[in-house]
C-alpha cells in the first residue's frame, strides 16, 4: 500500500502559477500603457505624479521592481526542486551518480533520502518529520522577506504622504504670513497669492503621488507573493505524500509497543512496592497497638493495688 502510495503521487510544476504572475504582470503593464503618452490616447498623468517627487517615487520603484523579481524567483525554485525529486524516483542507479545537484530547498532531504537508500529505501518517521520541518522552515523564510517587501511599499507610500503633507502646511504657513504684509493694489495681491499657493500644491502632488505608486506596488508584490506561496504549497503537500508512501511505521509502531510494555512493567513495580509498603506498615501499627494495651493493663494493676493499700 506504501509502494502504490509513493508512485502514484504526481508532483505539480509551478508553471501554472509562474503564468498567472506573468498574466498579471503583463495587466498592470496594459494600464500603466493606456496611461502613458504613448496610447492611442496619451496622458500624462503617470508622468506628473512621478515627477512630483523623483526621488521617492524612484525608491518605491526599484523597490517594487526587486519585490517582482524576488516573488518570481520564490516561485522558481520549486522547478528545480521537482526536476531532482523526478530525477530520484526515476533512476535506477543503486549509488544514484547521475542524479542532478539538488537545490537548496531541498538539501537537507538529499542527505536523509540517499542514506535511507542503505536501509532499503525506507525513511523513519523522524526522518520524514525532519525533511518536512526543514522545508518548511526554508519557505518561511522566503515568505517573510516577500511579505516584508509589501510592507515596504506600503510604508515608502506613507511616508511620501507625510511629507507632501508637511510641505502643503509650511506652503500655506509661508502663503497666510505673505498675505498679512503684502502691499500694493489688489490685482498684485492675487498674484502673489497664486504664486504662493503653488509650494503646498506641489506638497499635495508628492503625497498623492508616493501613496499611488507605494499602494500600487503593494497590491502587485502581494498578488505575487499569493501566487508563489501557492506554488510552494502545493510542493509541499505533495512530496508530504511521497514521503508518508515512503516512510516505514513499523518502526515506529514497535517503539510504541516497547513503550507501553515498559509503562505496564513500570506500573507492576509500583502497585508490588506500594502492597509491600503497606503490609509492613500495618505489621508496625499492629505491633504499637500490642505495646499499647500491655501498657494500659499494666497502669491498670498498678491502679488496683494502690487503691488496696
Amino acid at each position: 500500500m506504501a509502494r502504490l502510495l509513493e508512485r502514484s503521487v504526481k508532483f505539480t510544476q509551478p508553471g501554472r502559477y509562474i503564468l498567472n504572475m506573468l498574466l498579471f504582470l503583463i495587466a498592470v503593464a496594459a494600464v500603466i500603457y493606456y496611461l502613458s503618452p504613448w496610447s492611442p490616447d496619451p496622458s500624462t498623468i503617470l508622468i506628473d505624479a512621478f515627477d512630483a517627487n523623483p526621488a521617492l517615487n524612484g525608491l518605491i520603484l526599484g523597490v517594487l521592481a526587486i519585490g517582482v523579481i524576488y516573488n518570481l524567483r520564490q516561485a522558481g525554485v520549486i522547478s528545480p526542486a521537482v526536476r531532482w525529486v523526478e530525477a530520484f524516483r526515476e533512476t535506477v542507479d543503486a549509488r544514484r551518480a547521475r542524479l542532478p545537484r539538488p537545490p537548496m530547498l531541498i538539501g537537507a532531504m538529499v542527505k536523509l533520502l540517499l542514506d535511507a537508500d542503505e536501509r532499503g529505501g525506507r525513511l523513519t518517521p523522524e526522518s520524514t518529520r525532519a525533511i518536512l520541518d526543514s522545508i518548511g522552515v526554508r519557505m518561511d523564510e522566503g515568505r517573510e522577506m516577500g511579505r516584508y517587501i509589501g510592507h515596504l511599499l506600503v510604508f515608502l507610500g506613507l511616508l511620501g504622504t507625510f511629507w507632501g503633507l508637511i510641505e502643503t502646511v509650511n506652503g500655506v504657513v509661508n502663503t497666510i504670513s505673505g498675505l498679512g504684509v503684502a502691499e500694493g493694489d489688489t490685482e498684485d495681491a492675487i498674484r502673489q497669492l497664486i504664486t504662493n499657493l503653488q509650494a503646498p500644491l506641489s506638497g499635495m502632488g508628492t503625497a498623492f503621488s508616493s501613496s499611488l505608486f507605494g499602494l500600487s506596488g503593494s497590491l502587485v508584490v502581494g498578488f505575487l507573493d499569493l501566487q508563489a506561496t501557492q506554488a510552494q504549497g502545493r510542493f509541499y503537500t505533495d512530496l508530504e505524500d511521497w514521503l508518508s508512501g515512503m516512510t516505514d511505521t513499523r518502526a515506529s509502531a514497535g517503539g510504541a509497543k516497547a513503550s507501553m510494555q515498559g509503562e505496564d512493567f513500570g506500573a507492576s513495580s509500583l502497585e508490588a512496592a506500594m502492597a509491600a509498603n503497606t503490609e509492613a506498615l500495618i505489621k508496625a501499627q499492629a505491633g504499637q497497638i500490642a505495646e499499647l494495651k500491655e501498657e494500659i493493663r499494666a497502669l491498670n494493676r498498678t491502679l488496683i493495688r494502690g487503691g488496696k493499700e
